[in-house]
């Protein structure tokens, strides 16, 4: 008896410790239930500054020159030889109330949000250590004159031929209880109310939009994205910009700004005028703040340097194929994209999606494991020469499974080893098995989030959508554990991860922030590739070094249901000859014929989805022969895949011209007629490699 009240007096009170040390992890992150307030401390009225001899030049950097206005803070970028001028505190700038350096979000111990920008008490100071760069220091005040934040520097410099601009945020001085929210740097740097001639934005929206500010909009319009995916933590879902980066073109000038330290951090505001004009800049969320449960939860703060860099050019046409090559060479130079090709596909691979199971039950089955060899097989005898098949929906809970059941191999399917048998027949026709995998989310018990990886299948295949929620940061890192030892006893051990490619997010009770995450992320998926290969379901540039293809890269952008967006391949010509991608289905588009002209026009491996049975609209038998007609098409593309696209253009209507490296030219005519550009004959419906 005394043993056995022994044990009780030491059980209890470990229990009590560990129940305190949940409740404390719930309850310390979020703060009071009662609402917010919000205090703008922004100045009431902005002032352009025009440029003239009163800036000084502080910054030289290839074409570019940055001056400093040291009376009012106002920034000018330009070169000597263009008349084309990019002024922080423009007239446009100031019409817009965006005339100011830095623009400052900052929340109290009570979750309180001060909004504040550089203008508001004019207090700062400039200063230049050395040659080629220059410090901007504020102070920022409430209305009472007291001192909230302290020594937020800018600094600028010049760096790679471009000129850098950095906020160091340890330095920074905040009055007790406060942490910065949000940082906005030069927000009046791209603003235009009367654009004239040519002038543009380009922006990393779906696959890459250019917006005419010329062109007059039936309504005005703005646009939050959020680079690499928005954070479902705090039930928020977005597509977001695949790339940290955004560009102005006026006329032949063209300033170019990349994203680097912070980009995870990073939201692209776009908005367009009703008539013409626009803004556009990037907010870095420093301290995350967001609804769980209805109630306002504070992440953790970013500790660390903030950069973007401007590139200016005024020689030559500038526009999207000017931002993509100055993309590409800085994710390579960062070690985000791998500067050759996987050897993983050595043949033209046809890429196709292969739906197992909507919930895991018998009677839910669209394609086993025995069928999809078949597809493999049949699709080999019409010459496809080689096949890279995801499998989805091959989870215990099919399409269903959710991060906690994709690594359990469904047993309705065939189980493990008709999976090894569908892997040792695609090994003997040239082909590769992929298995689609969920590493971060969850079905939703209560359905409130918006997060569906499966979204666009279940609507061909008419069924719900089934939401889903964010699993905790330690229970990613024992995903990838368990999905990579699963995957290590089978016959092939690749991997497609789902989730991941479509969205980033915090662990707020994890204490991890948006940029730790995307580090540690990348490095913790290099497990896949000792045993097998890793492809990602969508581009998650992030996550690019790691991977050896990307199975769906959109063709398509959420600007483009307004007036004045021409959609353009800007993901597209960052990745090629880097990672081998896939185009979005061929067999979801009502022209399909059209729909492959774009995959070669984008330089992507054409795609399809399909299931062997109770799907009429996927059903692989209706496309087989029709496939097979493509692939003997598209496959004359396979010289091309390790290299650069160099250049996109218009030439005609309805014609484009794709240039690569080593002067190899596609033209590509979706006209239903002949057409000749530069005496070359291009047959209608169809493309012409020179």
């Amino acid at each position: 008896m005394s043993k056995m009240k022994s044990k009780k007096y030491i059980i209890i009170p470990a229990c009590i410790i560990l129940i305190l040390a949940v409740l404390c992890a719930v309850i310390i992150p979020r703060l009071p239930q009662k609402e917010v307030a919000e205090y703008d401390y922004t100045a009431e009225k902005l002032s352009r500054v025009d440029f003239d001899n009163s800036f000084k030049a502080f910054v030289l950097a290839g074409e570019s020159i940055l001056y400093v206005n040291e009376k009012s803070s106002a920034v000018v970028i330009t070169d000597d030889s263009s008349k084309v001028v990019f002024n922080s505190h423009s007239e446009s700038a100031a019409r817009n109330k965006l005339a100011y350096i830095l623009g400052v979000t900052l929340r109290d111990e009570k979750g309180n949000s001060y909004i504040m920008n550089s203008v508001a008490e004019n207090n700062f100071k400039v200063s230049s250590e050395k040659q080629n760069d220059v410090t901007i220091t504020f102070e920022l005040k409430d209305h009472n004159g007291e001192v909230i934040a302290q020594a937020l520097s800018v600094k600028f410099y010049e760096e790679n031929g471009g000129i850098k601009v950095e906020i160091d945020t340890r330095k920074v001085v905040l009055k007790d209880g406060f942490c910065i929210e949000k940082i906005s740097i030069l927000p009046g740097l791209f603003s235009e109310n009367n654009p004239k001639g040519d002038c543009f934005y380009t922006v990393p929206d779906g696959c890459g939009a250019e917006v005419d500010l010329t062109a007059s909009s039936p309504k005005s319009y703005s646009k939050t994205l959020d680079v690499y995916g928005s954070d479902i933590t705090f039930s928020k879902y977005s597509q977001g910009a695949g790339l940290p980066c955004f560009s102005m073109t006026k006329g032949r000038s063209m300033l170019t700004a990349i994203i680097e330290n912070g980009d995870a951090l990073s939201s692209l505001y776009v908005s367009h005028n009703k008539k013409t004009g626009g803004n556009l800049y990037n907010t870095f969320t420093v301290t995350p703040y967001g609804r769980v449960d209805g109630r306002l939860v504070k992440g953790e703060s970013y500790e660390g340097v903030l950069s973007q860099t401007y590139y200016f050019t005024s020689s030559g046409n500038n526009d999207y194929n000017t931002v993509a090559s100055l993309m590409r060479d800085n994710l390579i130079r960062r070690g985000y994209l791998p500067s050759e090709m996987s050897d993983a596909f050595v043949d033209y691979p046809f890429f196709i999606t292969a739906i197992g199971s909507g919930n895991g039950k018998k009677n839910d089955v669209y394609t086993s494991f025995e069928n999809a060899s078949e597809i493999i097989a049949l699709l080999k005898a019409r010459g496809v020469r080689s096949i890279a098949l995801r499998f989805a929906g091959a989870g215990d809970k099919g399409l269903d499974s959710g991060a906690s059941g994709s690594n359990k191999i469904s047993s309705v399917l065939g189980g493990e080893k008709e999976y090894n048998k569908l892997c040792q027949v695609a090994e003997a026709n040239n082909s590769s098995v992929w298995m689609d995998i969920d590493i971060a989310l969850k079905p939703s018990a209560n359905g409130k989030n918006s997060v569906d990886a499966y979204e666009i299948f279940r609507e061909y295949l008419a069924k719900d959508s089934v939401k889903s929620d964010a699993v905790t940061y330690n229970s990613v890192y024992s995903n990838i554990s368990k999905n990579y030892k699963a995957a290590s006893k089978l016959e092939s051990a690749n991997v497609c991860v789902n989730d991941l490619s479509q969205t980033l997010y915090t662990d707020v009770m994890g204490k991890v922030n948006r940029q730790e995450a995307l580090e540690n992320l990348g490095e913790k998926l290099q497990a896949f590739g000792v045993n097998g290969n890793l492809m990602l379901s969508a581009p998650a540039v992030y996550l690019m070094n790691q991977a050896d293809a990307v199975f769906t890269v959109s063709q398509s952008a959420s600007l483009d249901e307004y007036a004045g967006t021409t959609v353009v391949p800007l993901l597209q010509m960052v990745l090629h000859g880097s990672v081998c991608y896939g185009s979005e289905p061929i067999n979801l588009f009502e022209d399909s014929q059209d729909a492959v002209l774009k995959a070669v026009e984008y330089g992507a491996c054409p795609s399809f989805v399909f299931t062997y049975d109770n799907c009429n609209i996927l059903d692989y038998g209706v496309y087989a022969t029709q496939t097979a007609r493509f692939y003997s098409s598209a496959k004359k593309m396979l010289p091309l895949m390790d290299m650069k696209i160099t250049s996109h253009e218009k030439v005609l209507s309805g014609v484009y011209k794709v240039t690569y490296d080593f002067n190899k030219v596609v033209y590509v005519n979706y006209n239903p007629s002949v057409v000749e550009v530069n005496g070359i004959l291009v047959s209608a419906k169809d493309f012409v490699i020179i």
